[in-house]
Order: C-alpha cells, then sequence, then structure tokens
C-alpha cells in the first residue's frame, strides 16, 4: 500500500494523481489519500489517466491522529512494514534495501518531509542517492522510484530454459 495524506505531505491533486497512475501500473494493492474528493479533481484526473478505477484507493484523514493509528493498526494487526522515504541520518540506501512484500511505503510532505510522530512509527528510512546540487526529488517522482524498486524486487522470476 502507498500511504500519501496531507499530514504526511501529499495533497497536490497532480501528485496523487500521478501517483495514483504509478501505482496502477505497478500493482500497488491500494493508495491512501486524505480525501476521496481528490479522485474527481480536475488536476488529479489529468495525470491519473483513469487510474484510479481499477487501483483500490482508500481515505484517512489529515491530522497526525488518523495517521498514526492507521500506520500502527497496520503493523500491529495486519503485519506490515512501515518504509518510509526521508532524508535523515539513519536513512538506509535506497538500493540497499530489500522491501518484504507486506510493505507500507510513507511519503512525505514536500520541503517538510515526513512529520516526525510519523518518523518515530516507520520500521525503517530510505533515502534515494541523489549527485545533484539540489538533492531534492518531487514526491511522486520519489514514490515512483521506491514503488518500482519494490516491484523489481518482487517480480516473478522467469522459469525455463531459453
Amino acid at each position: 500500500a502507498v500511504v500519501s495524506t496531507q499530514s504526511t505531505g501529499i495533497d497536490k491533486p497532480t501528485n496523487l494523481g500521478g501517483l495514483s497512475r504509478t501505482a496502477e501500473i505497478f500493482g500497488v494493492r491500494q493508495l491512501i489519500v486524505h480525501s476521496l474528493e481528490v479522485l474527481q479533481n480536475k488536476e488529479f484526473r489529468s495525470l491519473s489517466l483513469t487510474s484510479e478505477k481499477w487501483l483500490e484507493v482508500g481515505e484517512v484523514s489529515r491530522d497526525l491522529a488518523s495517521v498514526t493509528a492507521y500506520l500502527r493498526h497496520a503493523k500491529e494487526e495486519q503485519g506490515y512494514t512501515v518504509v518510509g522515504v526521508e532524508q535523515a541520518t539513519n536513512s538506509i540506501p535506497l538500493q540497499e534495501y530489500q522491501f518484504p512484500e507486506r510493505s507500507i511505503l510513507v511519503l512525505g510532505r514536500e520541503k517538510d518531509g515526513v512529520p516526525a510522530p510519523v518518523l518515530h512509527l516507520l520500521d525503517v528510512c530510505l533515502e534515494i542517492p541523489q549527485t545533484g546540487i539540489i538533492r531534492s526529488l518531487n514526491v511522486h517522482v520519489t514514490g515512483s522510484i521506491a514503488i518500482w524498486e519494490y516491484t523489481r524486487q518482487h517480480l516473478p522470476t522467469a522459469t525455463g530454459g531459453a
């Protein structure tokens, strides 16, 4: 599942639409947004290309209490590993991490990142290595790279000879 709510950061319909499209393409089980109303937004729809019709989209309120309760439940009751993407002192380079099958990806607010109460719930914090001067990717791009890495690691292996 991909967690993306206002309190963890993503409120721009274009970013959510792009994440919806990426999530559907790579088989993400569920995209969490702060309000299902965003699915009707023109900017969301221009990037989602109807992906929301083929992807389960759930809603978790914007407030931190709701987000943290959702993540705690997913960890404790459903056995998910909560994986954040954030430039932090304890971050692991994305390419060095093996995603568990049951992972929730938490993406933070652009400029502010993942809020501290949510950071404390992460089982692991990943960072996408960067070499440029800017050192900041758009949240949709960050989410897409992390989703692809999860997908790459969990692709079925081909059997049989060539």
